[in-house]
């Protein structure tokens, strides 16, 4: 059999929680400690200041009967929040919640919450920086930390960058440390060890974000070290995202004089890499950056394999680029086209090629584009319409 509470005892209750909230004007944070008239310290050279606590007014649902109840809600985090602080730090940065709170009061506590802080975190940076969540908190100790913290960072760290190069959330806390750095002797140190690495770090999915952080801190100067990190290695590189990235760096920051063996080397690939996912966009660079010579070995590839090429998802931004820059490819594509009509359909008709075809045409001024007649029925295609309507529209 079911009890029902009385209403009038269930307003005896409600009456008492408020009562009691309203008489306790200084409430510990924690419900489990009381808080003394006496001021605590969590450390022997830093006292616990006392605060008053600050209330939210919440509606909260009565579970006994059917009304809302304007009750007051404890805030859940405060900096004067004292004690967060006990406790073993290490262990709370590795808690996605706890690093960020130890982080917020690293950033807005007064000088004493973040010598503590870091004073207690120190001895386990380097495990820390190669912690999913405790990452965040060394990267923040070096922007937001003292000079003097920021030493003993380095004294903890710079021994250990290969290491944290190599991890998936310690190269984070490389590039940082590289960064904040730079024109110091630190960065140097660092860089010292990390040349000595670098064929690996290149190709290394971690690495390759640590490297690509010195070639851009250091854009032209001393970039002969990354061109012998990637020579031997660019068929790889070129194939990754990441590594594609870094020889872009490469071709856009270093004189012609200093790639002649990135060029020798690219060149051997430029048929795969025409059609590759990430080598075309380097195929794109050496079109619009390199030599004559490079370039011009390029542009013959491209017009003897231009219906592979263009017909490819990732080639058809090569040929769109060889023909957005060159008038010399625009008249050499053009006379392929009149010596043969059937390339021209062929690439009309094709989910890609049609594209290659349309940005062509705009490309070329009237006298040019009226050389070229296609017949309507060979177009009659969903492709081959985009490339008959686009004609049309710029005769007229």
């Amino acid at each position: 059999m079911t009890n029902y509470m009385d209403p009038e005892e269930d307003q005896e209750i409600i009456d008492s929680i408020l009562n009691a909230l309203e008489s306790d004007e200084d409430r510990s944070f924690s419900p489990s400690i009381a808080r003394s008239e006496t001021n605590k310290t969590y450390s022997p050279q830093i006292k616990r200041q006392q605060h008053q606590i600050q209330y939210s007014l919440k509606k909260i649902q009565s579970p006994i009967i059917g009304f809302k109840l304007d009750c007051w809600a404890i805030q859940p985090f405060s900096l004067d929040d004292d004690s967060f602080l006990d406790g073993d730090l290490i262990l709370k940065c590795k808690d996605q919640l706890n690093s960020r709170k130890i982080q917020s009061l690293f950033e807005k506590g007064d000088d004493q919450q973040k010598q503590y802080i870091f004073f207690q975190i120190l001895p386990g940076l380097v495990q820390l920086a190669n912690d999913i969540f405790g990452n965040y908190v060394v990267q923040r100790f070096l922007e937001q930390g003292s000079q003097i913290q920021r030493d003993l960072i380095f004294d903890q760290l710079s021994q250990s960058i290969l290491i944290l190069s190599y991890n998936t959330y310690g190269c984070r806390v490389a590039q940082k440390l590289l960064e904040i750095s730079y024109d110091t002797d630190k960065f140097v140190q660092m860089f010292t060890i990390l040349q000595s690495e670098i064929r690996n770090l290149v190709i290394d999915i971690n690495g390759n974000h640590v490297i690509q952080k010195i070639a851009e801190l250091m854009k032209s100067q001393k970039i002969d070290w990354l061109i012998e990190g990637v020579l031997g290695q660019i068929q790889k590189l070129s194939n990754d995202s990441h590594g594609c990235r870094l020889i872009q760096q490469i071709l856009e920051q270093s004189a012609m004089h200093q790639l002649n063996s990135i060029y020798k080397e690219l060149l051997a690939l430029q048929d795969e890499l025409c059609l590759s996912q990430y080598g075309n966009y380097i195929i794109q660079i050496l079109l619009q950056r390199g030599p004559f010579e490079v370039v011009q070995k390029i542009q013959c590839s491209i017009i003897r394999n231009l219906e592979i090429i263009s017909c490819d998802k990732f080639g058809s931004n090569v040929v769109d680029k060889s023909v957005n820059i060159s008038s010399f490819m625009r008249k050499e594509i053009l006379k392929v086209f009149i010596n043969n009509m059937n390339v021209f359909y062929r690439l009309s008709n094709n989910c890609y090629g049609n594209y290659v075809i349309q940005n062509f045409c705009k490309q070329l001024d009237y006298n040019q584009l009226i050389k070229i007649y296609p017949e309507a029925s060979q177009l009659n295609t969903q492709f081959g319409q985009h490339v008959l309507q686009t004609l049309q529209k710029l005769k007229n």
